[in-house]
This record gives structure tokens, C-alpha cells and sequence, in this order.
């Protein structure tokens, strides 16, 4: 038998150095740190919450509460609004002080709503 001989293909490799990776250096700043006083922050007086900290249920909250609540929502919230000289149903598509505009399902015009005016605002479906 005969011994096998070496490969008939070399690939010629680079010679590399071994790369020393410089992990552990120190450093020392010229200057020395100077560190000024920080004045404290005056404490947030925090207006008293619930007990529990939650949202109040929707029936117990006032109109102004509840047309903050369903106009900041992400998503439309179609109610039943009643008012001193009559009702829609319909989502609320902007508020001010003083009054709230509804968009009404049937119409799909905006109905201008002064805020006192209203006597209810029940979500659809309940």
C-alpha cells in the first residue's frame, strides 16, 4: 500500500499578525471634577385622587367629564345625546369650553351642542 500523498490544491493563506486588543488602558482627566450644588426640585403638590387611584365609571361621571373622556379617546365611541331641544346619535367630533359638536349618524352633518344644554349622554348599546 502506498502512503497517501499531500493535497494537489493550495490555497495560499496570508501571514497575519495576531491582533493584541488594548482592553485595560487607564485614563486620567487633567482637570479636576468640580461639582456645583443642584437646587432641589420643589415638590408637585398632587391633587387628591380615589382611593383606588382608577377612572371614575362612566354614569357617575358629570357631562364635562364625559365629553373629555369620549373626545380623547383613539377610537369613536358612537353615543345617544339628548339635550334641551333634541337628541343624536352620533360620535363627538370636537369640543371647546363652551360647546360640543356631534357628529349625527343619520345626517352626518356636525350639530353644534352648547354644553350646559345637555342632559344625557349614554353610549350606544348599553
Amino acid at each position: 500500500m502506498k502512503k497517501p500523498s499531500g493535497p494537489l490544491l493550495y490555497i495560499g493563506q496570508p501571514q497575519l499578525k495576531p491582533v493584541i486588543p488594548v482592553m485595560q488602558e487607564v485614563s486620567k482627566a487633567d482637570e479636576p471634577l468640580i461639582v456645583e450644588a443642584v437646587p432641589k426640585a420643589e415638590a408637585r403638590k398632587e391633587e387628591p385622587k380615589d382611593e383606588s387611584g382608577r377612572l371614575k365609571p362612566f354614569r357617575e361621571m358629570d357631562t364635562a367629564e364625559k365629553v373629555l373622556y369620549l373626545a380623547k379617546r383613539r377610537i369613536p365611541v358612537p353615543c345617544r345625546f339628548e339635550w334641551t331641544t333634541g337628541s343624536a346619535r352620533g360620535i363627538i367630533e370636537r369640543y371647546d369650553e363652551n360647546h360640543v359638536w356631534v357628529i349625527d349618524d343619520e345626517t352626518k352633518a356636525a350639530v353644534e351642542v352648547p354644553l350646559n344644554d345637555i342632559l344625557h349622554i349614554r353610549i350606544a348599546g348599553t
